[in-house]
């Protein structure tokens, strides 16, 4: 795992750095697992991303001490959640099969969730999808695509990662790509700059994307674990801190 660099934000440092996990975590700390997925979560991200300051602070705020993150691919990393090996794993869309294997906390992001085209792709961009070819990273739920999957009966196509698919999509090799906003905005910012050649399709509803924190239900002390946490975040929320804390991380440059 590579180093993680402190933030840059003089308003974080001056609220108390030292709990956001400088130092060694406590001994009793729980031991926590995530992944890439930049900027929600990344090893080489200020914090390990917005997510990782979130679920420090939540238990912080919980009264335990600051959990130890650690970063794996996303299979090893759910595989051994589920298996207990990790006290918990962030950040993860529910799905019908998840939800049998984990208890999921109250939800850590509320974003929203968008098919991206190319701007030059008028029958992409509204709603004019048959037979069209859509990308979607591999390893990634396709809850949310399912269903229009079978209505247009769309090619979905896997490559690795989310830059991938947007690389291809600007290449005209594929049409769509489905991706939370806030995550799809810093990937495009990250290849492109300010002035992506893509848009948000226009398919006439609102689709949300939430993100949460996962406890295998293998564990014993797992309803204790996601009941300290929302009450933790919930605390974060009613205090403000979790809007200035978002709200900060997203003014960040996206890191290269």
């Amino acid at each position: 795992m590579s180093a993680i660099p402190k933030f840059a934000f003089a308003a974080l440092l001056a609220c108390g750095a030292a709990g956001y996990g400088f130092s060694e975590p406590d001994a009793d700390a729980l031991a926590l697992v995530t992944g890439e997925f930049p900027p929600y979560t990344g090893a080489a991200l200020p914090q390990g991303g917005i997510s990782a300051v979130l679920v420090r602070e939540a238990f912080l705020a919980a009264g335990q001490p600051a959990p130890s993150i650690v970063f794996l691919p996303w299979k090893r990393a759910y595989s051994e959640t589920e298996q207990g090996r990790f006290a918990a794993s962030f950040p993860y869309t529910r799905d019908e099969n998840r939800e049998k294997a984990f208890l999921y906390s109250e939800p850590l992001h509320q974003d929203r969730f968008s098919y991206f085209a190319r701007q030059d792709d008028e029958d992409a961009r509204k709603g004019r999808w048959q037979g069209k070819r859509l990308c979607l990273p591999l390893g990634w739920t396709t809850a949310y695509v399912d269903a229009d999957v079978r209505k247009y009966q769309l090619r979905l196509e896997r490559p690795p990662t989310l830059e991938n698919c947007l690389k291809m999509l600007n290449s005209d090799t594929v049409d769509l790509v489905s991706c939370n906003d806030f995550v799809a905005d810093y990937a495009m910012r990250r290849l492109f700059g300010p002035r992506a050649p893509f848009a948000i399709a226009d398919i006439g509803k609102a689709q949300s994307s939430e993100l949460y924190l996962i406890v295998s239900r293998r564990r014993p002390d797992a309803e204790r674990l996601i009941r300290q946490f929302n009450q933790g975040l919930a605390a974060l929320r009613d205090s403000g801190r979790y809007q200035l804390l978002l709200r900060q991380y997203r003014e960040q440059p996206p890191s290269r």
